[in-house]
């Protein structure tokens, strides 16, 4: 799961139970929305283009698939054939991370570790072109990292969120009250129908493992194998969410200080790396530092978010960038503000997640004891920006969906492969132990010694296990 910001990409960067009563059958099965998905070429901006050989559809499928009658939205679908001497071992549905990113994210990799495979997708609502979400600039930027701890600053944010969920459009209007894990799981199994499969795999990474795992929940008797990589868990409170990210990114400081004390390359090294990063979070309290990071502007909270930023992806960069704040430099580009190039309203996927979690903070009470409780779980780094930031934008943002908290089962006759990087800044390791328990004897659990979200099959021995593991699925669930 990740936070999309205005200029600058965040991290990349967020369950129907068998046998629960009103759950899997809750609502109406999906229909065949079209009996054919007519396919051609896909019309993207250029600065977004689709990889060769991946052509573009349309599903139409309900707004509210309780109300079938109530109205429809059309939904952007991928598909990629395998080419070449090689036979299709099957098709593998991918569900994108975000929420925000299109369906097709993750064909590339997925064609080079699984390349026997056809690959099928869908934007997801409010996504793309599924109906995007977009929500008034002015509003977006004054939603806080942490909430406030005091009472006029938070009710500050509380009418700012009262007056930026209603700034927020879809197309069709309606469709932004229904953006949630269970419907774009249905809106799935629709694209399944409507290609005529009878079987199919799935691949999930980061956000869109909480749209598998309800595919699993509804669905799951359909899949042959499953992998899902930076798991997310639904059946966890606000609290937890917000702990549980907090003491990962603490772990990864821990790493990027044992980096420092052993690497000559780290501009801290043989320095004392939390009193650094002290000296540059008061530098920024007191507004020492010039210019913003990604428009925000400098602060105690933002010198922890730029390290999410960086040290998932370079301790050096960290290392750097953190020495220059500590001297009150901005380690941002010179003129990299964006605020020039802002448009009105923007595409704004974030509250997406307010449909599937209850994270709002209500008061500033519950404010003050979420920071203490992040406090205690990273004493260093105080919080992740990256999952506290989700408890003010879903202060007035979408309720979550009926059931959002149900935990994670499955009913597929294979077991679940859950990929997990030993420190992952977006999606704990904790998270992925959870869901391995709620799926029971049902999940595999693979870890990847790696800091970072993502990237587990680049890693040689986690790919020759996937492959293994899904040859397998598909020989016998056939």
């Amino acid at each position: 799961m990740i936070r999309k910001s205005i200029a600058l990409t965040a991290l990349t960067t967020a369950v129907c139970a068998v046998g629960l009563p009103g759950v899997a059958t809750a609502q109406p099965e999906p229909q065949k929305a079209h009996e054919t998905i007519t396919w051609g070429a896909c019309d993207r901006p250029a600065d977004m283009p689709v990889a060769d050989g991946v052509q573009c559809g349309t599903l139409t499928v309900p707004v509210d698939w309780a109300k079938p009658e109530s109205g429809t939205v059309a939904l952007r679908a991928y598909r990629q054939k395998v080419t070449g001497p090689s036979k299709s071992k099957g098709t593998i549905l991918n569900f994108p991370s975000g929420p925000g990113a299109t369906g097709d994210i993750a064909f590339s990799s997925l064609r080079k570790s699984l390349p026997d495979y056809d690959l099928i997708a869908l934007d997801p609502r409010g996504v793309g072109a599924s109906g995007p979400l977009s929500c008034a600039t002015e509003k977006i930027l004054k939603i806080p990292y942490v909430p406030p701890t005091d009472r006029r600053t938070f009710h500050a944010l509380k009418e700012n969120q009262r007056s930026f969920w209603s700034t927020c459009t879809t197309n069709p209007a309606g469709l932004k009250h229904h953006l949630d894990a269970y419907s774009n799981a249905r809106d799935a199994e629709a694209l399944r129908k409507a290609m005529h499969l009878e079987r199919i795999n799935v691949y999930g990474f980061s956000y869109g493992t909480l749209t598998a795992e309800r595919y699993l929940g509804l669905y799951g008797d359909h899949i042959n194998g499953s992998v899902l990589e930076g798991v997310m868990n639904p059946a966890q409170s606000r609290r937890e969410f917000i702990t549980g990210a907090a003491h990962g990114m603490e772990a990864i400081f821990d790493r990027f200080k044992k980096w420092c004390a052993e690497e000559a390359a780290c501009a801290l090294h043989r320095r004392d790396v939390v009193s650094v990063f002290r000296k540059a979070q008061k530098k920024a309290d007191q507004g020492h530092i010039p210019g913003s990071l990604d428009t925000t502007p400098w602060s105690f909270a933002a010198v922890t978010r730029y390290f999410e930023l960086t040290a998932p992806n370079s301790f050096k960069d960290a290392a750097d960038g953190l020495k220059k704040l500590s001297q009150g430099k901005n380690p941002m580009p010179d003129g990299e503000t964006g605020q020039d190039q802002i448009p009105n309203t923007y595409p704004y996927p974030d509250p997406i997640v307010c449909s599937d979690f209850d994270l709002s903070v209500k008061n500033v009470d519950q404010a003050r004891r979420d920071l203490a409780a992040t406090r205690k779980a990273a004493p260093v780094l105080g919080f992740s920006t990256n999952s506290s930031n989700y408890t003010s934008i879903c202060l007035a943002g979408p309720h979550p969906a009926k059931k959002s908290d149900t935990a994670v089962t499955s009913r597929s006759a294979h077991p679940t492969m859950l990929l997990s990087n030993t420190l992952d800044p977006a999606t704990p390791l904790t998270w992925a132990n959870s869901v391995a328990r709620q799926l029971g004897h049902k999940a595999i659990e693979v870890r990847t010694d790696k800091v970072g979200h993502g990237g587990g099959l680049d890693n040689p021995e986690t790919k020759r296990k996937v492959a293994a593991y899904m040859s397998q699925a598909n020989r016998t669930g056939r």
